[in-house]
């Protein structure tokens, strides 16, 4: 059984920061973790936009704390975010993430994250081995 606390997790090779400071993301499970799957909390910075496109991941998230919006960019359609709120990315659905309060979101990728993964210029996360 894998048991692991957010507050051991923080300061360490898996907290994961953002370039440009819009994010930090707090990587609880990884690929080396055997699940099939990562899992993180991620704190979206309030007053911030991301261009969000994994086309080679799958994402949920699920809202536990602040306010903001997603919008597609192929349909331009707006859906906002908050406590209780679920997004799920399951066409690889290219996006921003705009936070109007810093969120707190988990999030589930298929396939799991390395960990030290952080968004490329076109909003993707690559496929690393690890």
């Amino acid at each position: 059984m894998l048991v692991k606390k957010i507050e051991d997790i923080k300061g360490t090779e898996r907290e994961v920061h953002a370039e440009n400071g819009n994010w930090t993301s707090t990587r609880i499970l990884l690929k080396k973790d055997n699940m099939g799957f990562s899992f993180h909390e991620t704190v979206i910075y309030a007053g911030t936009e991301t261009l969000i496109w994994y086309r080679n991941h799958l994402e949920a998230v699920y809202c536990i704390e602040g306010k903001g919006e997603v919008e597609t960019i192929d349909d331009g359609k707006v859906y906002p975010i908050e406590p209780g709120t679920m997004y799920a990315l399951d066409k690889n659905d290219k996006h921003y993430l705009r936070a109007s309060e810093d969120l707190r979101l988990v999030c589930v990728f298929n396939p799991p994250l390395v960990g030290d993964e952080v968004h490329r210029e076109d909003g993707s996360y690559p496929i690393l081995e690890g």
